[in-house]
């Protein structure tokens, strides 16, 4: 069984999920098919009038969500690098030399240190430069494959994977789809294996 796994290296939760999933469903036999979205291109307009002002929160619920991401890294064994030191950088040309590299079969070798390269190391990676280095450590030829990542054919290939997750309902990332069941999350990984579970025993949704 073969299920897609939305992300796009610009969010941190993506990063967790993406560092635990297959290990995740390992035990049903599912293979997870990674599909880079374009984040930016998938923002919805905002519905009736926008809120004035930060959201604030009580110092209870303030302290909490500072901690849910470090708590989420620890349990699953993810690093972050110091908040202060990451770079908050345009992941398009990122995400498309994901998908040369996986078109040439050296995902993993591409995928994990990018988001290292993102979350941890606190590189730039809308650069060149960066990208550069990312598909050369991957043992790809790293100019060819530099140059197809600029390439309108791959400009092309990602904004139609991110129409594609958009016709699905997709909004956001992590998110995996079982059976047109979108589910969104990082911490909504036992819904989706409980769901993967029904589709193999053939239960009508």
């Amino acid at each position: 069984m073969k299920i897609p796994f939305f992300y796009d290296y610009t969010c941190p939760w993506a990063y967790i999920g993406s560092a635990r999933v297959e290990a995740y469903f390992a035990s049903q036999s599912v293979k997870i098919d990674f599909k880079p979205v374009y984040l930016k291109q998938m923002k919805e307009p905002m519905v009736g009038p926008e809120p004035a002002g930060e959201r604030t929160y009580g110092p209870r619920k303030a302290r909490y969500y500072a901690e849910l991401r470090s708590n989420w890294a620890e349990c699953c064994g993810v690093e972050f690098g110091d908040p202060d030191t990451l770079v908050r950088a345009d992941t398009a040309l990122l995400l498309k030399a994901a998908l040369v590299a996986q078109e040439m079969g050296h995902f993993r070798e591409y995928h994990y240190p990018a988001y290292r390269a993102r979350w941890v190391d606190g590189d730039d990676v809308s650069q060149p430069s960066v990208v550069h280095r990312l598909l050369g450590n991957a043992g790809l030829n790293a100019d060819a494959c530099l140059e197809k990542a600029g390439s309108a054919e791959l400009e092309e290939r990602l904004r139609a994977v991110t129409e594609e997750a958009m016709a699905l309902g997709v909004f956001g990332v992590p998110t995996i789809v079982v059976a047109d069941r979108v589910i969104w999350g990082n911490d909504q990984f036992e819904m989706a294996r409980y769901f993967v579970e029904r589709e193999r025993q053939g239960v009508p949704a």
